[in-house]
């Protein structure tokens, strides 16, 4: 999982077919974009974002900046409506202010708490990335506004629960 930025355009009106394609050159010229789309041009951090939107500001193309996370092909979304979208390049990503991410280390609680907290939680999931060699425990994708339900959750079960993702 990766933390992205969106950067949306806006095509002003009344302006000449070739516009367009001269700030879309300009953007190629001056900006790494790591994927794209339709109208929404997505960078890998802070300094490209900055960029982009700079290239953007002067012939008021800018319209919407937001993050964004990169998450594995491997993950299962329940529904990727109002959370998500699929690329043209066919990446997966989240609205970042819209989820968080989280994990159920296996170091507290025992296995059967564990599982009965996996099962209660399993009703306010939107979605799970499977575990891999570098991170072998699964994590879980919920509503960012379901944040303090999974906590009382975990402590209910005396488990141990770790945030990779969340809004503050």
């Amino acid at each position: 999982m990766r933390s992205m930025y969106g950067v949306e355009i806006q095509i002003p009106a009344g302006k000449l077919p070739g516009f367009y394609a001269q700030v879309i050159h300009k953007i190629g010229d001056h900006v790494n974009v790591f994927d794209r789309d339709q109208l929404l041009f997505i960078v890998e951090n802070e300094d490209e974002r900055d960029k982009l939107e700079e290239v953007l500001r002067k012939p008021n193309m800018l319209k919407d900046v937001f993050p964004l996370l990169l998450i594995p092909s491997t993950a299962k979304i329940e529904s990727l409506e109002d959370i998500g979208f699929i690329s043209q390049n066919e990446h997966l990503y989240l609205y970042a202010d819209r989820i968080a991410v989280f994990t159920l280390p296996e170091n507290l609680g025992s296995e059967s708490d564990r599982w009965a907290a996996r099962e209660q939680l399993r009703e306010h999931l939107v979605g799970q990335i499977p575990g891999s060699p570098a991170a072998p425990a699964p994590s879980y994708i919920i509503d960012s506004s379901l944040t303090e339900l999974v906590e009382g959750i975990a402590r209910a079960y005396q488990v141990s629960l770790e945030w990779i993702h969340r809004e503050e």
